[in-house]
């Protein structure tokens, strides 16, 4: 019985998170795309420039407050042409994910945590994009 709750719940989750993915790829691919779902920790994908799509989140099945953080680059999302992957430990929640570079030929993006507790220290991780290629800065 408790499974069933449970097992509803988790796809009554997953099923709002995907509505606003179906939204954003009904848009122009012209248009800078962003979308964000905080509902199980936090998941963000950006359009870039070049066309190709950032996606960042915190490892699913992990803590909010510590884990890790992956960054996927894709050709183009909506049709799953995956280009590579960066992974990195955090101590924290993520914050904010933001492009500080967006141009055609390269992209740079800044992921925030702030971690648990009263001190609420920050901190910062790069991650330098091209068209084909993704590293940590």
């Amino acid at each position: 019985m408790y499974r069933g709750l449970i097992l509803g719940a988790l796809v009554m989750n997953t099923a709002a998170c995907s509505a606003t993915a179906n939204d954003v790829a009904a848009q122009s691919s012209q248009q800078h795309t962003e979308q964000t779902c905080q509902s199980e920790g936090f998941i963000k994908s950006l359009k870039l420039a070049n066309g190709a799509s950032v996606v960042v989140e915190e490892g699913r099945l992990e803590p909010r407050s510590i884990g890790s953080v992956t960054v996927k680059l894709y050709s183009d999302l909506y049709s799953g042409e995956f280009i590579g992957a960066v992974s990195f430990p955090r101590d924290g929640g993520i914050t904010q994910a933001i492009l500080v570079e967006n141009g055609d030929d390269k992209q740079q993006l800044s992921v925030t945590m702030s971690s648990a507790g009263s001190g609420n220290y920050q901190s910062n991780q790069q991650i330098c994009l091209t068209k084909n290629s993704i590293k940590l800065c």
